[in-house]
């Protein structure tokens, strides 16, 4: 599309239709989000490399040679990962005027006994149950500027059903303090690429241990964050620094697993979000009511963590005299 729309600067244009051609790309730029656009290109860039090396044409590219690719991939990367790499290789025949590979019969075809080969079935990170988050919680007893951190981390992550990434986005100016709680405005999320916004509702909880309102304001008044980013790192001196990576709070979340006896490389920072859901469909709360904390637009993610949840109820290998 990008190519589609210079190919009109051999013509001549008018004053206004060059300005509306250059708003036009700008729109084009932004289509898809940063991290996407970062990942596609990567992932051409592999492909182009790699078809080098084997002296192939990238582009266009013989549906033989795209059988090739994925199937070295195969051998060590996720089903999705390799998905992530076709739509990248796709996209970028499509953009340049040619038939995408991809959707041949032949490519196709490989890539569904591809999936079979590696399991498109991925094991995530363990969720972080309620009571195990009360563990972690314990043991965060001190009164230093990072423990009143992590402790807001920790629950504010889980209660709102955070990603990673949404998480360290916040600003002080996305909290809105109501009665009932606060109100949390959440931007440029997964489910939300064009940034509009979308609103979590934090409620108070009923033990000011794991209130994730309590936690996140003692946060702000003994930290003297008042504007910009939430989150923020931290130096051994405890002078708080600029705005926390997305990476750290897996860290931050691994560290207080292992603190209280958790296999460390069982949890992550989604073990925040996918243990929220976890312990809310064993709760009994509705799916609807799970996917409007978590902004879920389809049930299928969710309705693992709600199996998972359910696995042990009206079971047929409980109660029969084992």
């Amino acid at each position: 599309m990008q190519e589609l729309i210079q190919k009109q600067e051999e013509n001549d244009l008018s004053l206004e239709i060059s300005d509306l051609q250059q708003q036009a790309k700008k729109h084009l730029e932004h289509s898809k989000a940063a991290n996407t656009k970062r990942a596609y290109s990567s992932d051409w860039k592999q492909f182009v490399n790699w078809c080098e090396q084997n002296k192939l044409d990238a582009l266009p590219a013989d549906p033989q040679t795209v059988v090739y690719f994925i199937t070295s991939l195969g051998q060590k990367n996720k089903a999705s990962t390799i998905k992530r790499k076709m739509v990248a290789i796709s996209q970028r025949h499509e953009t340049a005027g040619y038939q995408s590979p991809i959707k041949t019969p032949l490519v196709q075809g490989v890539w569904e006994g591809l999936q079979r080969h590696i399991s498109i079935r991925e094991q995530g990170k363990e969720p972080l149950w309620l009571d195990e988050l009360r563990q972690l919680l314990t043991r965060i007893t001190g009164e230093r500027l990072i423990d009143y951190r992590d402790r807001a981390i920790l629950v504010v992550g889980w209660a709102a059903a955070l990603r990673r990434s949404e998480l360290v986005a916040l600003d002080v100016e996305h909290i809105e303090k109501t009665r009932d709680g606060m109100v949390v405005e959440v931007y440029q999320s997964k489910e939300d690429q064009k940034g509009g916004g979308q609103q979590v509702a934090l409620p108070y909880g009923s033990n000011p241990k794991t209130c994730p309102v309590r936690l996140l304001e003692d946060w702000l008044f003994i930290s003297g964050i008042s504007s910009g980013a939430i989150f923020r790192r931290m130096d051994r001196h405890s002078n708080i620094l600029g705005r926390l990576s997305d990476q750290s709070v897996r860290l931050i979340v691994r560290k207080h697993c292992e603190n209280v006896g958790l296999d460390p490389k069982r949890y992550g920072a989604h073990s925040l979000r996918s243990g929220f859901c976890s312990t809310a469909a064993r709760a009994g709360k509705a799916e609807h009511q799970i996917m409007r904390q978590t902004r879920h637009k389809q049930s299928e993610s969710l309705q693992r963590y709600i199996k998972k949840a359910n696995l042990f109820d009206d079971n047929a290998a409980s109660g029969i005299g084992l």
